[in-house]
């Protein structure tokens, strides 16, 4: 079976420097392919890698690349190679968005330019070797209901089937995201709704495939809905419903700083739910 094609629509995204916005095309420890956008009169800090190679390819726009102590424009069609241990930066000095695809081999794992918007209030470990996460696609939900069928999870869910995450995954207000490994096989998902609020986001949903538990996935999964969700302007706080004898499930919103409060108006849980709160500030 053909891979699916990748495109920015498909790809993470995340945001590195102000004004810079990310999407992961491919996301490997050997090699690394993005494309950027930087916003009018933007740029990124001055950085070098350690041992990764870059190559820079102008898609649209103009950028004045920084290079040592030398200064080159590049303009749409062509690029500049970066070797490692070279100091540089990137700057759009003009009036529009400035599209750059970038090629890094090996992968740079010295987060550059990475920047949260507002960070986690803990650090943790157990992170699974090679698993990301990344926007759900058609061909994924065969696997992602296998998933939520499992003998031990329906009991713990709402609505679901294959109906309703292709319901999901064309509502402008939610978010549908899939955690994978390096093979691109699903090994978890989950959903944030409520996107059309301004000042809050629901964790909808949240599921870690039977084979994949005991590995850290579900740390891993949660911790990168959070990133997004608190990445959303003037997002206040990040709540979920869980059953009330759903232990598991609640010790590791615990552990992540979810409270347990009693639910506001227009909050729909389930039947035995319990609301839980975060706070991206951890108010």
């Amino acid at each position: 079976m053909a891979p699916d094609p990748i495109s920015p629509d498909t790809a993470r995204r995340s945001t590195w420097d102000d004004g810079c916005t990310v999407w992961h095309l491919v996301d490997r420890s050997d090699l690394s392919v993005v494309q950027e956008s930087l916003a009018a009169g933007s740029a990124t800090r001055t950085h070098a890698h350690d041992r990764s190679r870059e190559y820079f390819h102008v898609l649209s726009g103009r950028a004045v690349v920084a290079v040592g102590p030398r200064t080159t424009e590049v303009t749409a069609g062509s690029g500049i190679e970066i070797p490692p241990r070279v100091r540089h930066q990137i700057r759009n000095e003009t009036d529009e968005e400035l599209l750059l695809l970038v090629v890094s081999a090996p992968k740079v794992t010295s987060g550059r330019h990475a920047h949260r918007a507002r960070p986690l209030r803990r650090d943790y470990g157990g992170v699974v070797v090679g698993s990301y996460l990344r926007p759900t696609r058609p061909g994924d939900l065969d696997t992602v209901v296998e998933i939520e069928s499992a003998q031990d999870t329906g009991q713990w869910l709402g609505e679901g089937g294959r109906e309703w995450h292709e319901q999901v995954l064309q509502a402008p207000d939610k978010e549908h995201w899939v955690l994978v490994d390096r093979l691109d096989r699903v090994v978890a998902f989950g959903i944030l709704a409520a996107l059309d609020r301004p000042d809050e986001v629901e964790l909808r949903r949240m599921v870690v495939a039977p084979e994949g538990r005991g590995q850290g996935l579900g740390r891993l999964l949660l911790r990168q809905l959070l990133e997004h969700a608190a990445g959303r302007p003037h997002v206040r706080r990040v709540w979920l419903d869980v059953g009330a004898d759903n232990a598991r499930a609640r010790s590791l919103y615990r552990a992540f700083g979810f409270v347990e409060r009693e639910a506001p108006p227009g909050a729909i849980l389930l039947e035995n739910g319990l609301y839980m709160e975060w706070c991206p500030d951890g108010r």
